[in-house]
């Protein structure tokens, strides 16, 4: 009896030992994960002020070629 009890002990401290590894990962992963969000947000920004800027220059040089069109170039 005492055996069969030391016995199921050990299998649930293998499996608690495994779920405590397995939630770190996991919040390892989540982190990792948040972090790669921020990263590709700021990235997006950037290009997003890029794509802007570009677009503001390219209706700048429009204007100069056709003033009739009268397009928003102060981006």
């Amino acid at each position: 009896m005492t055996q069969s009890l030391l016995a199921k002990l050990d299998e649930l401290q293998v499996k608690v030992s495994s779920l405590a590894k397995a939630l770190e990962q996991s919040r390892f992963d989540s982190k990792s994960a948040k972090e790669q969000v921020e990263a590709l947000r700021r990235e997006n920004e950037l290009l997003h002020k890029k794509v802007n800027h570009a677009q503001g220059q390219i209706n700048q040089m429009l204007n100069q070629w056709f003033p009739e069109l009268e397009l928003n170039s102060e981006e």
